[in-house]
């Protein structure tokens, strides 16, 4: 005995966009962002001489030929984490979309459980995000530890990150538990979960962001070239801090202001590519910032990309020197957290020489 189907040629059909067309869509959108970071993980991998904490940020990293330490290891293909755990955030939602959607279309008493996928995609979420907070506090400590100002900061986005980290687990489990209290009749304790972790998430980023300028405009000196760089890195951590802060700030209040709809899981889908997203988008930012003081008022014939070899050291020196009549030099050093430029130019009859060392983190 078979069962059979009726599938009905008449009428409207039952009307689910109501519940599903901000979920559709912003899966949609998600689906165009992790585009994105496929393209933009393939832009990092010509880097391969990032410092090994970095590479192993967003990649498994096979035999490096120059390296002893890794040919005591077996030869591994590269992974990239970022993009393994961000391609699994989205089949876990096309998974959820597809449950609800195909064989338990117009279910009530389905439409009310949430599965496990969107559960454990929250876990993704919330390790991606620590991931990304975690990195600016390497990132302040290579590039200044000296200072008081320098290990409050870190001590702080470690507390945030920490914070969201723990209540971002806690979302994921209480969404484990209480499977009927998430999508509809939303469970107490995880509205106050979620809130507080994405909340936290908007301050920690901020107070990121705002450390990263001060420490960087406070290493401007005479230079111009120097100063122009440091510029764009405070512009480029400016608008990354200003996109997730925004959007962290979007999620929290369309969370509560609609508590009956699906509006917030749409953007929710979306947060996860935008930390991998602005991720990769600061480190391939290094090329384009090469670029850009190319274009600057003096030639640049050369321009050198190295590893640092010292972890500990996080300087550039700039060295003006050899006028014609009367020869002089000067040593200014600042601290950066990228790469490495040696670039030479020359002014008119009068020699010039820079180098800029921007070590990577």
């Amino acid at each position: 005995m078979s069962n059979a189907t009726t599938i009905s040629i008449d009428g409207a059909g039952l009307d689910m966009s109501s519940v599903f067309a901000s979920v559709y869509w912003g899966f949609v959108i998600s689906l165009f962002c992790g585009g994105i970071t496929i393209v933009q993980a393939w832009l990092y991998f010509p880097h391969p001489r990032d410092k090994p904490l970095i590479q192993f940020t967003v990649s498994c990293v096979h035999v490096v030929s120059d390296t002893p330490l890794w040919k005591q290891v077996a030869e591994l293909k590269r992974v990239d984490i970022f993009r393994i755990l961000d391609l699994a955030s989205s089949a876990l939602v096309a998974q959820s979309l597809y449950y609800y959607l195909i064989p338990h279309f117009g279910s009530e008493a389905q439409l009310g459980k949430l599965t496990p996928e969107l559960s454990s995609d929250c876990l993704m979420s919330a390790t991606i995000t620590f991931i990304s907070q975690m990195w600016f506090v390497f990132q302040i400590y290579q590039f200044n530890r000296t200072t008081k100002l320098a290990w409050i900061s870190m001590g702080l986005i470690t507390l945030g990150a920490l914070i969201t980290y723990a209540t971002g687990i806690g979302c994921g489990v209480v969404m484990f538990i209480f499977r009927s209290g998430i999508l509809s009749n939303r469970n107490h304790s995880f509205a106050v979960l979620f809130g507080i972790a994405k909340g936290t998430a908007a301050v920690t980023d901020i107070i990121a962001t705002a450390a990263m300028c001060y420490l960087l405009t406070e290493q401007k000196t005479g230079v111009a070239q120097t100063n122009n760089m440091i510029k764009w890195l405070v512009r480029l951590l400016i608008n990354r801090g200003l996109l997730v802060t925004i959007v962290q700030s979007i999620l929290v209040i369309i969370f509560f202001a609609y508590p009956d709809r699906l509006f917030w899981l749409a953007i929710h889908a979306n947060t996860t590519k935008l930390y991998v997203n602005t991720f990769f988008a600061m480190l391939n930012g290094r090329d384009w910032l090469k670029k850009q003081h190319q274009q600057g008022a003096h030639t640049m014939s050369s321009v050198v990309f190295s590893g640092a070899s010292n972890p500990s050291t996080m300087a550039s020196t700039v060295s003006a020197f050899h006028a014609r009549s009367n020869p002089s030099h000067t040593d200014v050093e600042s601290q950066f957290n990228d790469k490495s430029f040696e670039m030479t130019g020359s002014m008119g009859t009068t020699g010039f020489s820079k180098t800029v060392v921007i070590e990577d983190m």
